[in-house]
């Protein structure tokens, strides 16, 4: 026993010794990082009076780095507060304005700015370029915003700010198409959770919800059951442009009245009969400029002005409601081989959206029996006609939905859901890339795949790994296999124009163009392709991968498939040579002859 104690206390020491030198480490690192943060500040000549903090929560959020600053905005100094979150090179820096609140486009309640629409931009990894073009982006926000240059840009955010509003409520609503006011059903939806007591009751309030539409049929579609109750719809065309409420100094009827007073009140008796204890209303709203926008009430013991025109006198209660809109108008708009060498081979899925739904059917379809999938977003109703789950899994996570129709299908099919980013996976080691034999990033997204792709590199993985994406309005798609342990890889895709900015050379989509679309500010963003180019996206991996398995491919390569290009012609887009170029419908290169041929354009 007592050799044994003095095992146990030289075990016990040589462990602290470890632990101290890790600690050791980690230190150093920080302070390298920190070093790196400083300088990058102290170089900025708009940035003064700097303190920073290493992991500090700001807002409900956590950050790597907390910076306090003031910014030169144009002869002003404000006082910021700047957080640089852990995967900074994917969703960049959050900037926030510290005191007095302002009401000016692309800045929330929170006093964060929103500098930069990140679906479908490629972010250039460089700290000290991307840092410098925030703080000159939100100078030029703020400077905008004071002084109403950039006053326009509220419509196209309207529901991200009547989001912002107090006792805010929200609806499903599918509007009806004919664009006639109308008497409309609503159903109020009951909490899943009946917990008791005042807090279970303050959390119920707050979370009202309801369903609305103008067809029975869409109740039994969406399974809707409860009382119904009935609601009027007002579509008006004013001739000057709304914008969303101010939420600082929100007047409720105020804003109502704005909105009834472009309404022609004639009928509107037939539409609400006068002993109505309570009135929903759904506003829908064609702004100047063909931009639609809606939002809803909920107002209780209303009283209204008798006459032509509309007015809401006096009431007990008024809650703004918030529109996810489900009718099919809004829904379409997001649409614009058996192998038995496949089967014992284990396979991880990264993401679980249109690309990766068709390529989990192709795969088990083709004989895979042992998938993993990735990914941490729900299916939401403007999903589904790109995806190959549909409505009866909405609001569920998409990598659990695509487990139970996987499973369903076939027989002998295992899928192992993770529910997280693939980041986060790897970090709590959920996700170890090297038990694979096949990784496939099927999130469509070149800086996801660019970091994937550097992190497999620099981790000395030996995998093969297959990227693919898809090109906006179904003119084309790609699918590049590489193999780690090889000199050309995701990388040598990109290049830099004369101005230093870093592009897809194999891009069909001429450089300099946005093509991403919104219908909700900000926060709703999306590249518009169909189901139809996600399934031949999923086909050319599969053929791909088949090629691969059998051992006709020895080499990393870039393999593209053009599509047709009618509807972006109509959008008025233009492509680049890359395409014009490609005279088959399906072309593979290897990754070391990529650039041979390729330019900026």
């Amino acid at each position: 026993m007592k050799y044994l104690g003095m095992i146990l206390r030289l075990q016990m020491k040589k462990r602290l010794q470890n632990s101290n030198k890790i600690i050791s480490l980690v230190r150093v690192y920080l302070d390298m990082k920190y070093n790196i943060v400083r300088d990058v500040l102290l170089d900025n000549k708009y940035i003064t009076e700097i303190t920073s903090d290493h992991y500090h929560e700001y807002q409900g959020k956590s950050y790597m780095h907390l910076i306090r600053c003031k910014i030169d905005v144009y002869g002003e100094f404000i006082p910021f507060v700047i957080g640089v979150p852990k995967d900074w090179e994917l969703s960049l820096f959050d900037f926030y304005i510290e005191g007095e609140s302002m009401f000016i486009p692309h800045m929330d309640c929170l006093g964060k700015l929103c500098l930069f629409n990140l679906e479908g931009a490629l972010i250039d990894a460089n700290f000290k370029g991307l840092f410098n073009q925030c703080v000159n982006k939100a100078r030029d926000v703020i400077h905008d915003g004071v002084n109403g240059k950039n006053k326009d840009e509220f419509i196209a955010e309207f529901d991200s700010y009547f989001a912002l509003l107090p006792n805010l409520r929200f609806a499903r609503v599918s509007m009806p198409k004919d664009k006639s006011s109308q008497q409309i059903k609503v159903c109020k939806l009951e909490p899943k959770g009946k917990g008791r007591g005042p807090s279970a009751i303050s959390r119920a309030h707050k979370n009202v919800k309801y369903f609305v539409s103008h067809k029975q049929e869409d109740f039994q579609f969406w399974d809707i059951r409860g009382t119904q109750v009935n609601g009027i719809y007002l579509f008006i065309e004013p001739s000057e442009r709304i914008y969303p409420p101010n939420y600082l100094n929100f007047n409720a009827v105020d804003f109502i009245n704005m909105l009834f007073a472009w309404f022609d009140g004639t009928n509107f008796d037939k539409l609400n009969p006068k002993n109505a204890q309570d009135l929903f209303v759904v506003f829908e709203i064609k702004q100047p400029g063909e931009i639609i926008n809606s939002c809803a009430f909920q107002i209780n013991a209303p009283v209204f002005r008798d006459g032509n025109k509309i007015k809401l006198e006096e009431c007990r209660e008024i809650y703004p409601v918030l529109i996810e809109r489900i009718d099919l108008e809004v829904l379409s708009r997001r649409v614009s081989y058996t192998d038995n060498s496949l089967e014992s081979k284990s396979i991880l899925l990264i993401g679980a959206g249109s690309i990766g739904g068709y390529t989990l059917h192709n795969l088990i379809k083709a004989g895979c029996k042992n998938i993993t999938i990735v990914d941490n977003d729900m299916l939401k109703h403007e999903n589904i006609y790109r995806h190959i789950l549909g409505a009866r899994d909405v609001n569920r996570k998409k990598v659990e939905a695509l487990k139970v129709y996987a499973e369903k299908s076939l027989p002998g099919v295992k899928i192992k859901p993770i529910g997280k980013s693939i980041q986060n996976a790897i970090d709590d080691k959920s996700v170890v890339l090297a038990s694979y034999d096949y990784i496939v990033s099927a999130m469509g997204n070149h800086n996801v795949n660019l970091w994937l792709n550097n992190y497999i590199k620099s981790n000395n993985i030996v995998s093969t790994v297959f990227y693919i994406w898809n090109e906006a309005l179904d003119i084309g798609c790609h699918v590049a296999l590489v193999k780690s342990d090889r000199e050309y890889d995701y990388n040598n895709l990109f290049s830099r124009d004369k101005n230093g900015e870093m592009y897809d050379i194999s891009s069909y989509v001429k450089k300099g163009q946005d093509v991403s679309k919104s219908f909700g500010g900000c926060t709703g963003t999306f590249i518009p392709y169909g189901a139809s180019i996600s399934l031949n996206s999923s086909m050319l991996f599969l053929n791909l991968l088949k090629k691969h398995v059998e051992g006709r491919i020895s080499e990393n390569v870039l393999c593209s498939e053009k599509g047709d290009d009618f509807y972006f012609n109509k959008a008025g887009f233009q492509k680049s040579m890359i395409y014009e170029m490609q005279k088959d419908k399906i072309s593979m290169k290897p990754l070391s002859k990529i650039r041979e041929g390729f330019n900026a354009t």
